[in-house]
């Protein structure tokens, strides 16, 4: 009698840890799947990606629609910066804010300043110059792409690129 008794207070306790341990790990998955907090992963992983150069997964993480203050697509953004990263031998991306997000319908904004920081050529640290000289934010738009975790680049902006460099990298002829 006491051996049956101890195996219903183990077994209901396993059940109960099972219970408390699927809670945790759904709470945990409610709150990671939260919108606002997937443009901040996905705005600290592309930035993570692009220092690391992996252009294949940054090209992964954009939409096919996306486009930028010169019009440049996907495959053309990508180009552009292999070209002008190359320059680095060593190169982080980083942001200086705390990211700022906003998220509606879908739709998502990460805002905040971006440092660039590394050794290399001469071009590279004409690009970590102008980086730092900006004072507002770049911000980066998101669209949720199907389900909670899956969202695509639609644009970046920064307005004081756009102001300094109306025609754009590839076209100045970096």
């Amino acid at each position: 009698m006491r051996d049956a008794l101890a195996v219903k207070i183990t077994v209901g306790l396993v059940k109960l840890v099972v219970v408390l341990v699927l809670a945790g790990w759904a709470l945990w998955l409610y709150q990671l799947w939260q919108p606002a907090r997937q443009v901040e992963l996905h705005t600290l992983n592309f930035l993570q990606r692009a220092s690391a150069r992996d252009w294949p997964a940054v090209l992964n993480m954009m939409s096919d629609d996306y486009r930028d203050t010169w019009g440049h697509d996907r495959e053309e953004v990508i180009d552009e910066a292999r070209q002008l990263l190359s320059h680095f031998f060593a190169l982080h991306i980083v942001l200086l804010d705390e990211l700022a997000t906003r998220v509606m319908d879908g739709e998502g904004s990460a805002t905040a300043r971006v440092g660039v920081f590394g050794s290399g050529s001469g071009v590279a640290y004409a690009v970590i110059e102008a980086v730092r000289e900006l004072e507002r934010p770049f911000i980066f738009r998101w669209q949720r792409d199907g389900r909670p975790w899956q969202w695509r680049l639609v644009e970046v902006q920064q307005e004081e690129l756009a102001e300094r460099y109306p025609q754009g990298a590839k076209r100045r002829g970096w």
